[in-house]
């Protein structure tokens, strides 16, 4: 099977597109070259032993060959056409891109169909979570696709303050405890995303931007999705990126129009100049009578979403409290943020939860903001520790509400309106579960919650 496959693949060539997923895309694309002439002697020489083998194996064979490659030998011969128009093969790449399988392709006639309609942003539902660069607060969303309405959505996560109990900590009286249970959803009556099938055809996403038809255009405001082109590291810097550089990412896109208008404003044309890990959603508002709605001075508004790698909020041993947490922030309310935990060079000491053995608790920690505020906005850190291990340790927690937790030195950021005058002060992290961190801002005398957020249980909403 092995050596099938390798004679097989070389007899593909691998141009800018695919006609069979990208048809119907409009007259300024590049189509998939014909076969040469020399494909076609390859492909006549493989004919024989590859249609000799079994269906199962050659469907095996079929399977490790991406959507590109399998509508390519769809065009070799009708026998083999048959064989890659196998809706197992067509199933098998959508459940790819989805975090639990679907059995049935819903509104549509065949996976395949299901498949190409969306092509190529089945890489939203696959990476799930998304936040944008609005400036200051940001905006946190998950996607998904809902095979009932056969659409690909997202939904801005919110959360509510459900308690405001106040007590005092045991260990100084001095110090006050703000409750928090908050009540973490998605705001489902305001997509931020929908891509959903044309009554006439598929939609078109390469060298265009494509209207979104959302429940808020009853108040004529209008909203538009845009793929993002690739961009080099060399001509990126803090100013004129996105996702920022407090967040792990080897993909970063064009931010800032003012700095680079001709590429961030830039539609890619071709896949291979598409970034799989980026898109844009522009919004405008009129009148009933036509006239446009500014805002802020502005003709529109355009935010750049990124994604985050599931490596970096999926908890481990070693770093129980990567994750996705819901935060305090009294005036402003909750906000959402990304807790890393870096490996440090250098760092051999190690420490057990003593609650807990299974738990190591070493290296730096911080918690940045996907969504923010006029002091500290989005893309910030709120906090940090630089050893949550026995370097950084201050105590064990013997007061009653904190019993047995490590307590560890930290600062945590602050700054006037407009994140001016920005420094970091003392503060000290009380690490109480995987699940629940407490932080004690020590000048201010007041400790605030953070709790962790199940991504995969408001996905299945």
């Amino acid at each position: 099977m092995a050596v099938a496959l390798m004679e097989w693949q070389p007899a593909l060539a691998q141009p800018e597109q695919d006609p069979s997923l990208l048809q119907n895309q409009g007259a300024h694309e590049e189509r998939a070259p014909s076969l040469t002439d020399q494909d076609r002697i390859t492909l006549h020489n493989l004919d024989t032993p590859l249609l000799q083998l079994p269906p199962e194996l050659l469907y095996e064979i079929l399977s490790y060959l991406p959507a590109f490659d399998i509508a390519r030998v769809s065009e070799t011969c009708r026998s083999l056409a048959e064989h890659a128009n196998n809706d197992r093969l067509w199933a098998t790449l959508v459940n790819s891109n989805l975090p639990d399988p679907i059995h049935d392709p819903g509104i549509f006639d065949s996976f395949r169909s299901l498949y190409i309609t969306h092509h190529p942003c089945w890489f939203i539902p696959r990476n799930k979570v998304w936040f944008s660069d609005t400036e200051h607060t940001g905006n946190l969303i998950l996607a998904r696709y809902d095979n009932r309405r056969g659409v690909m959505e997202a939904y801005r996560v919110i959360a509510e303050r459900r308690s405001s109990k106040i007590s005092f900590w045991e260990w100084n009286p001095d110090v006050v405890i703000q409750a928090f249970e908050p009540k973490v959803s998605l705001w489902l009556d305001d997509p931020v995303l929908l891509l959903q099938k044309s009554q006439d055809e598929r939609p078109r996403y390469l060298d265009t931007e494509t209207r979104m038809s959302l429940p808020v255009e009853v108040q004529h405001v209008f909203n538009a999705f845009s793929l993002c082109q690739q961009c080099s590291p060399q001509h990126l810097d803090e100013k004129t990126q996105w996702p920022p550089a407090t967040i792990p990412s080897n993909h970063r896109v064009y931010r800032n129009p003012e700095i680079h208008w001709s590429e961030w404003n830039r539609v890619p044309r071709r896949l291979t100049q598409m970034s799989e890990h980026s898109f844009r959603i522009r919004r405008w508002a009129y009148f009933r009578l036509g006239m446009p709605i500014f805002t802020a001075g502005q003709r529109e508004t355009m935010s750049t979403y990124a994604t985050v790698d599931s490596s970096f909020y999926t908890p481990t041993k070693e770093k129980p409290y990567q994750g996705i947490w819901v935060g305090d922030y009294s005036a402003h309310g909750c906000e959402f943020l990304l807790f890393l935990q870096r490996d440090n060079q250098g760092d051999v000491d190690d420490a057990r939860d003593p609650r807990n053995d299974d738990i190591i608790q070493k290296g730096s920690f911080e918690a940045v903001k996907l969504t923010g505020d006029p002091n500290v906005p989005r893309g910030q850190i709120s906090f940090k520790s630089d050893d949550i291990g026995p370097g950084g340790t201050i105590r064990l927690a013997t007061e009653a509400l904190f019993k047995g937790a490590r307590v560890v030195r930290s600062t945590g950021h602050v700054a006037g309106l407009g994140f001016r005058n920005a420094t970091f002060i003392p503060s000290q992290l009380i690490l109480v579960s995987p699940d629940l961190v407490a932080h004690y801002w020590e000048s201010m005398g007041h400790i605030t919650y953070y709790r962790r957020v199940d991504i995969d249980a408001l996905i299945r909403t």
